[in-house]
């Protein structure tokens, strides 16, 4: 279980870097955008590894293992709550974005989503 989880960890940080130097590089953005999406990129991280972690952990159990996929919906839920509220004056508040910049913010999104989905899936499969 050990080497999962290892895999786990290099995979989310190296996809995760990978793709903000490719945003960064690509797009010439403001240093005050650039620190926010980092802040991004850095929760989706930590959020999406914790979880898979968690989730390979919870499969062992098998009265957990049923409900796994409800947990997954309930805690995708939670980190949008989680996320917006953090994000919330820039996203939506005092201070909002232009449009171009919101939609740079919903990329490290998708990416760690898809991580998430990927071995998570690869995890409710193995039973």
């Amino acid at each position: 279980m050990f080497k999962k989880i290892l895999l786990y960890a290099i995979v989310f940080t190296i996809v995760g870097t990978i793709s903000f130097l490719g945003q960064t590089f690509l797009m010439d953005l403001e240093t005050d955008f650039l620190q926010l999406l980092e802040q991004s990129y850095i929760f989706h991280f930590f959020f999406s590894l914790l979880l898979v972690i968690a989730f390979q952990i919870l499969s062992k159990n098998q009265k957990v293992f049923e409900q796994l996929g409800f947990l997954y919906i309930g805690m995708l839920v939670f980190k949008i709550v989680v996320f917006t509220t953090m994000f919330f004056p820039q996203l939506m508040g005092d201070q909002p974005l232009p449009h171009f910049y919101r939609a740079m913010m919903l990329l490290p999104i998708f990416i760690f989503l898809t991580l998430e989905v990927i071995f998570v899936s690869k995890i409710m499969r193995k039973k």
